[in-house]
């Protein structure tokens, strides 16, 4: 039921870096050039039910500001997150806007703001033919549909949301909400040196501002006299669906450019992540060997605290850039993983 509730901590990614409006709105339109396009697909837990995040954006610099040397970035982004038999999934679509206000003429030091607006959809999917309960709530609590319409106190779900036919079996428009989501950062772009192109970037992002209410997906039926102590989630009286409060997110990173020889660059990163009261602290170092004409080699090395080691790869083709990276499990979770 907690996980049909959708009451998880939001997607992270190994190649945060390679989704740049996802790790802070400031990102929007922060480059050289006219347009920029990208995306990550993320797998895990294949040997259970599977895991798989992918995300795509675009975005692009407006050459005007209030002043010569400022621009504006806009620019639109979609996450996704799905698990499981019952395909548990989790979409975000949304546009984002910044102001990259320079601090000085040659736009060696930008201070950005950025805001993201937009949509986020969940829901669930019932495997054909299979009654939800019969998955979901154990025999002891009714499941397998033998309580019919549920017994007072206990949970289930609608059971207008049996699986139709049809492609992944879906039910009705009950297994399905969304909700509005407001999402802000700020960047600090200091070009240390413009000989070498040596680049500190830092920044901090926040998701979730307003709050908002996350309808669950299942019915909960309230037992007489209960008072629904401070702390548990809203139901309305006689029962329904419960009201969560979609908890904050923290975002805040750091990335380093910098020459070491002139075949050379290091590139480490920090990326810290608080969602839904869980935190971790990731920390990558890249090296970039330079090759022939536009060609350009990376190899990385990272940790992310209490969960994984991390060890990637990516190629540079003039304006094109590709990676791949895979999560070593360093926690108990590696007794299930493989």
């Amino acid at each position: 039921l907690i996980s049909i509730s959708m009451s998880a901590q939001d997607v992270h990614y190994t190649l945060h870096n390679y989704a740049p409006l996802w790790l802070n709105p400031a990102n929007t339109g922060s480059f050289a050039g006219s347009i920029r396009v990208g995306g990550i697909y993320r797998g895990q837990w294949y040997s259970l039910n599977g895991i798989s995040s992918p995300t795509a954006y675009a975005d692009a610099p407006l050459a005007f500001g209030f002043r010569k040397q400022d621009w504006v970035g806009v620019g639109f982004s979609l996450v996704s997150d799905n698990a499981g038999d019952f395909n548990l999934s989790s979409t975000f679509f949304g546009f984002s806007g910044a102001y990259h206000l320079s601090l000085d003429k040659k736009r060696q030091n930008v201070l950005t703001l950025g805001v993201q607006y937009g949509s986020t959809s969940y829901g669930f999917e019932p495997p054909m033919g299979i009654p939800t309960q019969q998955i979901n709530i154990s025999e002891d609590l009714c499941g397998g549909g033998d309580c019919g319409g549920g017994m007072l106190g206990e949970s289930e779900f609608n059971q207008s949301q049996q699986p139709s036919p049809g492609p992944g079996g879906g039910g009705g428009n009950n297994n399905n909400e969304n909700f509005n989501d407001l999402n802000a950062g700020v960047k600090l772009k200091i070009l240390m040196d413009p000989k070498k192109n040596n680049v500190f970037e830092a920044g901090v992002s926040f998701l979730h501002l307003t709050s908002p209410d996350r309808r669950g997906l299942a019915e909960i039926m309230r037992m007489p006299g209960d008072t629904m102590a401070n702390g548990r989630p809203t139901i309305p009286s006689g029962g329904g669906r419960e009201t969560r409060v979609r908890k904050g997110t923290l975002h805040a990173h750091a990335r380093l450019d910098m020459e070491m020889s002139e075949k050379w660059r290091f590139q480490p990163t920090l990326f810290y992540q608080s969602s839904a009261a869980n935190s971790s602290v990731s920390i990558q170092a890249w090296g970039r060997r330079q090759l022939k004409n536009d060609m350009g080699l990376r190899l990385g090395l990272g940790y992310r605290t209490a969960d994984a080691a991390k060890v990637m790869f990516g190629i540079d083709a003039g304006q094109l850039r590709a990676a791949l990276a895979y999560d070593i499990t360093l926690s108990q979770a590696r007794n299930v993983n493989s």
